[in-house]
Order: structure tokens, then C-alpha cells, then sequence
């Protein structure tokens, strides 16, 4: 039987699955707490920040369809060290899905509380269910992201119905609509970008039925949802109660506000569990379609040549910090600098694709003229030094000297496996 591809529709539903996952339930309250009922253009404003960031991305996708997914497209622009450290530092990334386990235990025993005692097995079976159903193909893992896409979808909903009816929709007295001025609000764009992460699907391309197509168009269509979704999200939860009442809450305690008990259920298990399954879903399918490219080139064992073992390395590598009882919430700060240092770097170099592939630049997503894209690059850059910014400047001074010593252990390694000869770069390959 010929395996399932997958289609327009699943592209769509895995792009919003990696965007509305677990950050829009904590961020939201973050969000009004920097800068109250102007969130909602805060994240209509994230979206576009984030989409200059994925336009690199997209444009390559439309122009090859290539077997190692982002890690195959920095190949194409990179030098042989900078591929390596980008290859390293997807490996590295993988300790962060454990909090997704994590965090779906903990809604578990929110609503069973006599499992409370066993959220550490809780997590570990979310993981390895996960991984189970990753590494099943195409058809059962493009049912299952599909449905839970459209149950937290509809718990979204919920939430936004419910809650526009009991809005103050001239907002509350003394406070203004953009709360604690500009510099406020340009630090929640910053930060609303990492909730607007996630949609393009360029490591599935070994799975599409056409995805040099698909995937621009799954692009748009999935921004676009998503954009409107958290700016409707924004101006409800900022507008349901004092801005004291609702600063810096979480999600699930807005809509304690807003809806029946009934509802609220269905909104934790159909909104906030579902949103942290397609994101921890949709993360091990795309990352292990990845880590076949890395080992195909050698920077990994030939184990990983295979997406079943790479899930069991993913398994095992995620147990370690939930049977640590080990916090992550420094570790993904810490991991976000050398991700944009190296976004940095590939969008710079990246200025010179047109260049680089004059034959297939014609075919590039949307017919973007070479100024236009290398403009769009300009924009990224300074997305990403922010972004990076912020991340630093985060930390304790004693993580921000390990961020900067992970960094360069990075670099060391790819540069380490260079001179080892044991690197043959060959995951470029077009899958037509």
C-alpha cells in the first residue's frame, strides 16, 4: 500500500499545531502585563516579525524540496562549519520537549488530583506516546495533528465568544491603551514573537505530496490564522477585567473568568492539552525528519539514519531533565542565543541566493524581486540580534558566561568533526 503524502490541509493544520501550542497559555498574561489592551497589536505586529524571520525559509522551500528540512537549507547558504554548528545546535534543542511533557502531566493531575503524586511517570508516558504515534507515517500522525488542531482551535473559540460578550470594550478608567509606554511595548513584540513561532513545515518535505507548492501556501494561510487568533485573544483577555486582575495570569485563569465549568474542562484538555500535544507532536516528527539529514552527512552516528531511532534518542534525551525533576525555563532561555546568532548569520549570508541560484531563483515563492528579499533579510537580522538580546540580558550573569561557553563549545565541535574527516555534506538532495 502506497504510503499517505501529506496535502494542503495538513501542512495548514501542522503550521497552526507548531504555532498555538503551550506559549500563547502562559505568554497571554505577560503580554497585557507589559503593555495592557495594546497586546493585541503587540501580536499582530509579532506575527510579522516572525514572518520576516521565516521568509528565508519559505523561499528556499518553494525553490527546493530538500530531505534534511532545515538543516539541509542552511547546507545550501552555510560554510562547512557554520552548517555543523547549525546541525549541533538542532541536537541541543531537543532537551526542550520535554516541557511539553511536563507541562501536559501537570494539567493531568490539574484535573485528576490524585495523580498529582505521579507527574514524573505521567510525563514520561506523554513522551513515549507521542513518539509512538510520531513514528507511524504520515496518516495516522496527520489524523491525529489535524483533530487536535481543531479541538484547541474551538476551545480558542470558546474563550473568545465568552469572553467578548463580557468585555469592557472602552476599556477601564485611568488606564490607558498602551500601558507603561513605548519601550513596554516594543519588549512585548519582542516577546510575543516567541508565542508566533512554529508554522513552516519545511521538515516535512520528505512527506508532501508536492511541497515546494504546499508549503509557501500553508505558510500564508496558517500566519494569517494565527496572527488574527492571538490579536482576538489579546484584545479579549485585556479587556475582561482590570488590567490588575488580568496582568501576567496565565490563559486557564482567564477563562476561569469567562466560562462555564463545563466549558472551562473542555478549554483545559481541547485548548491547553491539545495545543501542547500538536506542539510536542508536530516537534518530533519535524526534528527527527531533520536528524536523518544531519547523519546522513556524519555530524551524528548512522543510528540516526533511521526517524524511529532518532524518536528514541528524542525519548531518551527528554527523560533526562523530567526524571531530574530539572526546571527548562533557563535552559530554552539559554538556547535561544546561539538559535539567533546562527539565524544571524544564515539570513546575512542568505542575501546572496539570488545570486547563488540564478536558475531556480525565478521559481521562488511569491516572485519576490531580489531587493525586496534581500530587504525582507535586513528586517530578519534585526529581529533576530533583538530576540537575542532579550535572551541574554534575561540571564544571571553566571548563565549568560555558560550561554556564551555553550556557544562556542558549539562551534568547536563542528569544527572538531570537520578536521576529522568523517563529514560528507550530501542531504542536499531535491526530492523534486
Amino acid at each position: 500500500m502506497q504510503e499517505k503524502k501529506l496535502k494542503l490541509v495538513d501542512l495548514v493544520f501542522i503550521g497552526m499545531g507548531g504555532c498555538i501550542g503551550a506559549g500563547i497559555f502562559s505568554m497571554l498574561g505577560v503580554g497585557i502585563g507589559l503593555t495592557g489592551r495594546s497586546v493585541c497589536l503587540a501580536f499582530i505586529l509579532a506575527q510579522l516579525f516572525k514572518m520576516s524571520q521565516q521568509t528565508r525559509v519559505i523561499v528556499t522551500s518553494s525553490m527546493f524540496s530538500l530531505s534534511g528540512g532545515y538543516y539541509s537549507q542552511s547546507v545550501l547558504i552555510l560554510n562547512p562549519m557554520l552548517t555543523g554548528a547549525s546541525a549541533i545546535n538542532n541536537i541541543v534543542g531537543a532537551l526542550s520537549f520535554s516541557v511539553f511533557g511536563i507541562s501536559l502531566a501537570s494539567y493531568t493531575a490539574l484535573l485528576i488530583p490524585a495523580l498529582d503524586p505521579y507527574q514524573k511517570l505521567l510525563s514520561l508516558f506523554f513522551m513515549a506516546l507521542f513518539c509512538v504515534v510520531a513514528a507511524t507515517g504520515a496518516d495516522l500522525f496527520s489524523k491525529v495533528q489535524n483533530l487536535l488542531g481543531i479541538s484547541k482551535v474551538v476551545a480558542l473559540g470558546l474563550f473568545i465568544v465568552f469572553g467578548f460578550m463580557v468585555a469592557n470594550h472602552s476599556g477601564f478608567e485611568g488606564e490607558p491603551f498602551v500601558m507603561n509606554g513605548g519601550i513596554s511595548f516594543i519588549t512585548a513584540v519582542a516577546l510575543m514573537s516567541f508565542t508566533c513561532d512554529g508554522i513552516p513545515a519545511v521538515n516535512y518535505a520528505p512527506m508532501c505530496e508536492n511541497a515546494k507548492r504546499d508549503i509557501p501556501r500553508a505558510w500564508i494561510i496558517a500566519s494569517i490564522a494565527c496572527g488574527s487568533l492571538y490579536a482576538m485573544l489579546g484584545y479579549v483577555g485585556s479587556s475582561i477585567a482590570p488590567y490588575a486582575e488580568v496582568a501576567n495570569q496565565n490563559l486557564g485563569y482567564l477563562a476561569q473568568m469567562v466560562l462555564p465549568k463545563a466549558l472551562y474542562i473542555f478549554f483545559v484538555i481541547g485548548g491547553a492539552m491539545a495545543s501542547l500535544s500538536t506542539a510536542l507532536l508536530g516537534g518530533l516528527g519535524g526534528y527527527s525528519q531533520m536528524y536523518t539529514g544531519i547523519a546522513q552527512d556524519g555530524w551524528l552516528p548512522k543510528f540516526f539514519r533511521s526517524q524511529k531511532n532518532c524518536l528514541i534518542f528524542m525519548f531518551a534525551i527528554s527523560a533526562l531533565p523530567i526524571v531530574a525533576g530539572i526546571s527548562l525555563d533557563n535552559i530554552v532561555s539559554m538556547m535561544m542565543v546561539p538559535g539567533m546568532l546562527l539565524t544571524f548569520i544564515t539570513d546575512f549570508r542568505a542575501m546572496k541566493m539570488p545570486e547563488m541560484f540564478p536558475e531556480q531563483w525565478p521559481n521562488n515563492a511569491f516572485n519576490l524581486k531580489a531587493g525586496t528579499f534581500k530587504a525582507l533579510m535586513v528586517v530578519s537580522m534585526i529581529a533576530s540580534a533583538l530576540t537575542g538580546y532579550f535572551s541574554l540580558t534575561s540571564l544571571t550573569p553566571g548563565l549568560m558566561i555558560g550561554t556564551v561557553v555553550m556557544t562556542i563549545a558549539i562551534y568547536v565541535y563542528a569544527s572538531y568533526m570537520i578536521k576529522s574527516g568523517k563529514i560528507d555534506i550530501t542531504s542536499t538532495t531535491d526530492l523534486g
